[in-house]
């Protein structure tokens, strides 16, 4: 990944330390290594999944919908996808293998290999520790979040796994509204322990805290836009959700990589103008970055609540978070649609915001800038 200016974001090749030394032991990650092949960097979905029987019901608009959950996705087929090929580039190969129940194909590494990326911006090494978290690629899906979920049940996504599906037809943003899902970005649903930070009210406040200072580690200084979304210079180039269904919490995070959603597939007043990395001059592609994204956030991770024995993640959100002091409008949540001035972060992770003279603590709603 490489920034404009023509020097590449320092990434090493390598699972980072810190990640190697603490993330669980992925059995299935080691059976998928035969013959001194490197390890996994990836599985790969290549037979689909399909819809469940009853999300099928027989009627006449049965036909238009397409019987896939997610649809089969050969090799060659995702290596011509944006982004992809330069992914897989370090791949030796493909091993077939099961994970769980379902079948997969294990897209291995070759030798392993370390460093920073060339200060010329060549593509980054894919190679990998045993222990990095798996990551699942699936074909056009409804929705990243949807294949996370069965393959939970399946007993084939671990905690910090992650499916990475390379468009969707039906992705969900906040209060699921329509995510635009064209292929060429990350759209991803990671699998977070049902415990700690993440069955508290900060929950997305500390999602957000962990994806702030693994941008802010490849030298991007991504900001937080309360609750939820990721903002470079005030455009929205990424948003994040937690799903918790039957036990599994999942994070479904898009981020905007080649292209953003035009301005009028946006909620006119309420949503800032959103943008890709591409289009601020950084290149990237969805599984290097996505990658280095949990390398990252598995350190900020680590570092709070294992490491320091707490999770203050809201004070160390605060340091990213947009627009303080600045005049904003409230939308919707408790207060109604009015102007305020954005102070903080509570402890719970709720916005602290002055109103007409008054502090408030917003726990829902929206905002936006007041232009200067």
């Amino acid at each position: 990944m490489s920034s404009s200016n023509g020097h590449a974001i320092r990434t090493g090749g390598h699972a980072p330390d810190h990640v190697a030394d603490h993330a669980p032991d992925h059995a299935a990650d080691r059976a998928a290594s035969p013959g001194g092949q490197g390890a996994p960097v990836a599985h790969l979905l290549h037979e689909g999944l399909p819809l469940p029987p009853s999300a099928t019901a027989p009627g006449p608009e049965a036909d238009a919908v397409p019987p896939w959950m997610a649809d089969p996705l050969p090799p060659e087929i995702l290596c011509g996808l944006p982004g992809w090929r330069d992914d897989l580039a370090a791949c030796a190969g493909f091993v077939p293998i099961s994970v769980g129940s379902v079948p997969m194909l294990a897209a291995s590494s070759g030798a392993e290999q370390g460093g920073d990326a060339p200060s010329g911006g060549t593509p980054l090494s894919l190679a990998s520790t045993s222990s990095f978290p798996p990551v699942i690629v699936c074909g056009p899906c409804t929705s990243s979040l949807d294949v996370a979920h069965a393959l939970a049940a399946a007993g084939a996504l671990p905690e910090w796994g992650a499916v990475l599906a390379v468009s969707q037809r039906a992705g969900r943003g906040q209060l699921r509204r329509p995510w635009e899902s064209p292929p060429g970005n990350i759209y991803a649903a990671w699998r977070l322990p049902a415990s700690g930070v993440f069955a508290t009210e900060a929950a997305a406040i500390a999602l957000g805290c962990m994806f702030a200072e693994s941008f802010a580690a490849l030298g991007v200084p991504v900001q937080l836009k309360w609750p939820n979304d990721l903002l470079l210079a005030d455009a929205k180039i990424g948003g994040m959700l937690i799903e918790e269904r039957r036990g599994v919490v999942l994070a479904g995070i898009g981020i905007n990589l080649v292209s953003a959603p035009p301005p009028q597939a946006l909620r006119q007043g309420w949503a800032v103008p959103a943008a890709s990395l591409a289009g601020r001059g950084i290149s990237a592609t969805p599984l290097t970055l996505w990658r280095h994204l949990v390398g990252g956030a598995l350190f900020c991770y680590e570092a709070q609540v294992l490491r320091a024995g707490g999770a203050d993640f809201v004070s160390c959100a605060e340091k990213h978070l947009a627009w303080v002091g600045r005049g904003v409008v409230v939308h919707g949540g408790d207060v109604g649609d009015c102007p305020g001035r954005i102070l903080g972060l509570e402890p719970q992770g709720g916005l602290r915001i002055v109103i007409s003279g008054r502090e408030h603590i917003l726990r829902s709603g929206s905002i936006t800038p007041i232009p200067s």
